[in-house]
Order: C-alpha cells, then structure tokens, then sequence
C-alpha cells in the first residue's frame, strides 16, 4: 500500500511539474485580430489602346475623310488608386480614381481644309482623359498564398485632350486641339482576370490581364467619325488590407 501512495504521489509531482504558470499561458483576444473589410490597390496599366468605329459609315465633310480601315494603336502606361470595401468572403465592391490615354494614327487620310484639291496626308491622335472606375471583385483563395479574382468594370472618363496632328505629304504638319469638341463624360466598360499573390497577412502583389472599351464616341458630330477606344494589356499593382 505504501508503495501505490508512493507511485501516486511522485505522478502527481510530474504533472504539477509540467503544467505552465499563468506567465506563461499567452491568451489571444479579439483586440489582436484584424476585423476591418478595408483595402486600398495601387495599380499600373501597361496597355496597347487602339481606335474602334462605332459604326462603318465614316462621314465626310469637316476638312478630312477617313478610311474605314482600323487604326494603328499604342502603347501606354496608365495608372490608378482603388478603395474596396468586402461584402463577403468571395466579394468586393470599389471605386477608385486614375489616369489614362490613348495613341492612334491612321495613313491616307484625304485632306481637303480650305483647297480645292485633296491631299493625303498621316493622322495621329493624342487623347488623354481622368478616370473613376466602379469595380466587383469575385475572388477565391486557391492557396493560402494565391487569391483567383474576376473584376468586372463601369468606368467614367472625363476626356481634357484630344489632339490631332496631319502630316500631308511633301508639306509640313499641323495640330489640332478638339478638346472643346468631345463629350464632357463618356462610359466604358471592362474585365479583368487574374489573382493577388499575399504576401503578408497585409500586402498582396495584383498581376491581371484587363480588357477595356468605350462605349461612347469621343466626338460626337455630324461630320465627325464615331470613334471609341479599345484596351487591352495587364495590371500589375500593390494591395494593402487595413
């Protein structure tokens, strides 16, 4: 019997041994613990922007007739700042404000501006305009690293330049600012597909490919082509969760 109380006892010495102080016991609360559904993207837009025609009856009249051919575009860096808000787990809404712009030329344009013969002559088109797109973010965790998402975007252009520039043929060139012609708001539409890479619990790298193209004509005239501009290229950006 002496020898039972004796193996009960050192038993209990073991555990009382092992068993941790209150020091050393680290409690987690919920003050610890990142709640907000707050996040803020700094992205960069690395696109090819190329002329569409809304429609194939190009008009003549107002100096230049086009031709119904597509446009040669350009490359451009376009930037932006989104805020998202987090609905759900798989789903974000966010508005953000950017820069962007667009290059095209297009060859053989008739010339006829105050002559009586017509001339051929380069086009090239300088547009540039302030952005604030709406976004949707449906998104899914693949990893614990990698997040898939789909964007979805209406965005509002506030067009302040449209330049155009003539280049006839054995004669000098010439510019013209229409930025007083263009319509003072104008809506496109796009998607981006991709994921953010998280870094930290915090940071994400943002790497999509995006497409984008507007609805409505830069210009819209009687004797004015209907022209809208097409995007397509990537988005490379940060992401910062609060």
């Amino acid at each position: 019997m002496k020898k039972i109380l004796l193996l009960f006892a050192l038993l209990f010495s073991v555990m009382a041994f092992a068993q941790p102080g209150d020091d050393d016991v680290e409690y987690y609360t919920d003050s610890r613990v990142k709640h907000s559904r707050w996040s803020i993207a700094a992205n960069l837009y690395p696109n090819y922007t190329d002329r569409r025609l809304i429609n194939n009856e190009v008009p003549s009249g107002g100096g230049f007739n086009l031709p119904n051919e597509d446009a040669q575009g350009a490359f451009q860096l376009n930037y932006g700042l989104d805020f998202f808000y987090s609905i759900g787990s798989a789903f974000d809404v966010g508005i953000g404000i950017g820069r962007a712009a667009g290059n095209f030329s297009v060859d053989n344009v008739m010339l006829y501006q105050g002559r009586t013969d017509t001339t051929l002559a380069k086009m090239e088109v300088g547009v540039s305009m302030y952005t604030v797109p709406l976004k949707l973010n449906f998104n899914t965790a693949i990893t614990d690293i990698l997040d898939l998402e789909v964007v979805p975007t209406v965005e509002l252009n506030f067009v302040d330049k449209y330049d155009q520039t003539f280049t006839p043929r054995n004669e000098n060139s010439f510019t013209n600012n229409l930025k007083d012609r263009t319509q003072s708001t104008n809506w496109s539409v796009g998607i981006g597909l991709g994921g953010t890479f998280n870094v930290t619990e915090e940071w994400g790298v943002i790497v999509r490919g995006n497409i984008k193209y507007m609805l409505n004509p830069l210009i819209e005239a009687d004797n004015f082509p209907r022209e809208t501009l097409i995007s397509y290229g990537a988005v490379v950006g940060l992401k910062y969760k609060f």
